[in-house]
């Protein structure tokens, strides 16, 4: 048989190469073989919390927990266009939006925006409460989020909440309190949720709930969940969720005081 000559022929006597199977990892069995670093069901990754990186910002935020990594810059208050109409009240304008190297995987096809508009409306959604846009009448302010890895679940918002709460603390808008998210997994062969749940984890859970709280207040601003589970269940989730936004709130507390 004569050579293709559109191809690059392998020199003679060469041989086709041969590969060995790998085994796909095995899957976890339970729920309860989840927590490979060590965490009990309702302990949260360690949070790191710094204030002022995005020096032409009014105030900015990187939080960091576990392998999620998210920065949050606020920009505002500035006077709205003259022509836009008159409110009494200032406007927050939110956007998040998502690195194309967040997630491990491609989230986003070539040239496509990386906003996510619902995580935007739920982000404006938890922090509202806990603003006195009142005092800042004809104003609007501009909070821009980007996920720089995403090691949990795509559709929560919960470490930017936090962030986003203390970017708008540093630059000075007037507040009740800091937002504090928190989130947790249900397993149906669980008793109890799993407390920030890392991307694996999330994948096999058969709900999830975001809660957003102003510990300083003890009250929560916004609450969601994905899948069914008893109204027991959830409200049993959400005071946990509070329980341990009141220790992220020291952490919050803690990076301002040291930008003061």
């Amino acid at each position: 048989m004569s050579a293709d000559r559109r191809r690059f022929n392998a020199p003679e006597g060469a041989q086709q190469l041969r590969y060995s199977h790998t085994p796909a990892p095995e899957q976890p069995k339970s729920a309860a073989e989840l927590r490979q670093d060590g965490r009990a069901f309702g302990q949260v990754r360690p949070v790191f919390l710094k204030t002022g990186l995005v020096s032409q910002a009014s105030g900015s935020a990187y939080i960091e927990t576990g392998r999620t990594k998210i920065i949050c810059a606020v920009y505002g208050p500035k006077p709205t266009p003259p022509s836009a109409p008159f409110n009494a009240k200032a406007r927050l304008n939110v956007e998040v939006k998502f690195a194309p190297f967040a997630s491990g995987s491609r989230r986003f096809a070539p040239g496509k925006d990386t906003e996510s508009p619902g995580l935007s409306t739920t982000l404006q959604q938890a922090l509202l409460p806990s603003l006195i846009l009142e005092a800042l009448p004809k104003s609007q302010i501009d909070l821009f989020l980007t996920i720089l890895e995403s090691d949990g679940s795509d559709d929560d918002i919960s470490a930017g909440v936090t962030a986003a709460s203390v970017a708008l603390a540093q630059a000075g808008i007037q507040m009740y309190g800091l937002v504090i998210g928190c989130n947790a997994a249900f397993f149906p062969d669980l008793p109890i949720p799993l407390l920030d749940p890392t991307r694996a984890e999330a994948k096999l859970s058969t709900a999830f709930a975001s809660v957003a709280c102003i510990p300083a207040l003890g009250t929560v601003t916004s609450a969601g969940l994905r899948g069914i589970v008893s109204m027991d269940v959830f409200d049993e989730a959400v005071k946990q969720c509070a329980a341990v936004c009141g220790q992220i709130h020291a952490v919050a507390k803690d990076a301002l005081l040291e930008e003061a």
